[in-house]
C-alpha cells in the first residue's frame, strides 16, 4: 500500500476549524436568539418594525453561523462550501415554501366555516 506524504491535518480545510472561533459562534447564536426571545416578549414594536427586526436577526444569525461553523469564506479553498451552500439553498427555500403553502391552503379544506353549531371567530386558544 503506498503511503502519502502529506499529513491530513495540514491540509487548509481542517487547518481552518478553530475552539475559538466555534465559541464565537456560539455566543454569537445565544445572543442573537435571546435579542429575538425579548424582543418577541416585550411587545413593544409595530408589526412591520419586529418582523424587520426578527428578519434582521435572523439574517445576522445566519451570516454568523455561515462564517463562524461552517467556515464559509471567500478563499479558493472554501469553493466547495460555498457550491454545497448554493446548491442547498434552493432546497430549503422550496421545502420551506411548499410547507407554508399546503399549511395555508389545507386550513379552509379541513375547517370549513359552514360547519353547523361552530362559530369559527371565537377559536380557543391553547390556555383555554
Amino acid at each position: 500500500m503506498a503511503t502519502h506524504g502529506q499529513d491530513p491535518l495540514l491540509h487548509s480545510e481542517v487547518r481552518q476549524a478553530s475552539t475559538g472561533g466555534y465559541f464565537a459562534g456560539y455566543a454569537a447564536s445565544i445572543v442573537l436568539m435571546l435579542a429575538a426571545l425579548l424582543v418577541t416578549q416585550q411587545h413593544v414594536l409595530t408589526y412591520p418594525a419586529f418582523l424587520w427586526v426578527i428578519f434582521s436577526l435572523v439574517v445576522i444569525a445566519l451570516v454568523a453561523q455561515a462564517t463562524l461553523f461552517f467556515g464559509l469564506g471567500l478563499s479558493p479553498a472554501q469553493a466547495w462550501k460555498s457550491v454545497s451552500l448554493i446548491l442547498t439553498l434552493p432546497l430549503f427555500v422550496f421545502t420551506i415554501g411548499l410547507s407554508v403553502w399546503m399549511f395555508h391552503s389545507l386550513a379552509p379544506r379541513v375547517m370549513p366555516d359552514t360547519m353547523p353549531g361552530m362559530d369559527m371567530t371565537q377559536q380557543p386558544t391553547l390556555l383555554e
